[in-house]
């Protein structure tokens, strides 16, 4: 199966490797000279126009970083004529749901099918298989991505179109809602005298443990090039998708909704230079 793969950052380099390194035949392909010339995965090739990279494809994961620049490559249908009847086309960034059903639509009306595959954690747990995909789409096109999606890890078909993408969401407030409760109990830590490297490692040998307290300090001193690179780019990226999960919510004064808020906003107010 000919894979193509647009957008070559924090995660989708990992995504595109590890489909090649599985046996997919994978031309990458970024709008970035500099993140198109880091994917330099072996068997592979490169592509800098996405047009030329989804005609040459069966099946065409998509990883970009925001809704605009999504609907910008994908809205007017082209990519999906390039693709050619029967393709599939794999959504896999963070963005609000409905774009992902409108651009279903626009698939559809080029024999195209589309599913979203959100995927977490990104980085080295998809770049080795050990992530969950949360899917949505219709049945008979998840059945044919399903090679491609369980090369990346665990998938969760979750419903039509969309329906991954809010199951995604869901579990981004809850990371961010994590990393703010972990940067928040770090600084009572630091006030109270403790050293707080010392104190980290002691609660995560607790009960307190959790992904976001191992790499919450870490996501502090963001480095090096991508949506990740800088606390104010960490904490864009972050606040759309908390922005986004919000707007799942018909009643903005939810209680559950702002236990969570109020924990993101904890973390967003440390990659500002807060606490």
């Amino acid at each position: 199966m000919k894979v193509g793969f647009i957008g070559l950052g924090s995660i989708g380099s990992f995504m595109a490797r590890r489909l090649a390194r599985v046996g997919f035949a994978v031309t990458g392909c970024d709008i970035s000279a500099e993140m198109l010339a880091a994917f330099d995965e072996p068997g592979t090739r490169r592509e800098a126009d996405p047009i030329a990279t989804a005609g040459g494809a069966d099946i065409l994961g998509i990883c970009v970083r925001t809704d605009e620049q999504l609907a910008s490559l994908a809205g007017d249908g082209a990519l999906f004529a390039a693709l050619g009847n029967g393709g599939i086309a794999v959504i896999h960034s963070t963005v609000a749901p409905e774009l992902a059903r409108s651009l279903a639509e626009t698939a559809a009306a080029h024999g195209v099918g589309l599913i979203d595959a959100g995927v977490s954690p990104g980085g080295p747990h998809v770049g080795e298989g050990r992530a969950s995909i949360f899917t949505g789409g219709a049945d008979r096109d998840v059945a044919r991505a399903r090679p491609y999606l369980e090369a990346l890890g665990r998938v969760a078909h979750l419903g039509p179109v969309g329906r991954g993408l809010e199951a995604k969401l869901l579990n981004n407030l809850a990371s961010t809602a994590g990393y703010g409760l972990s940067v928040s109990i770090l600084a009572l830590g630091r006030r109270l005298g403790f050293d707080e490297e010392v104190l980290r490692q002691a609660l995560l040998a607790g009960s307190a443990q959790s992904f976001a307290l191992q790499v919450a300090p870490g996501l502090l001193r963001p480095g090096g090039p991508g949506a990740t690179g800088t606390r104010e780019s960490l904490h864009d990226l972050l606040r759309k998708d908390v922005d986004h999960a919000a707007a799942l919510v018909a009643d903005p004064g939810d209680p559950a909704l702002r236990v969570l808020l109020d924990a993101s906003r904890a973390m967003f107010d440390a990659l500002r230079g807060g606490s």
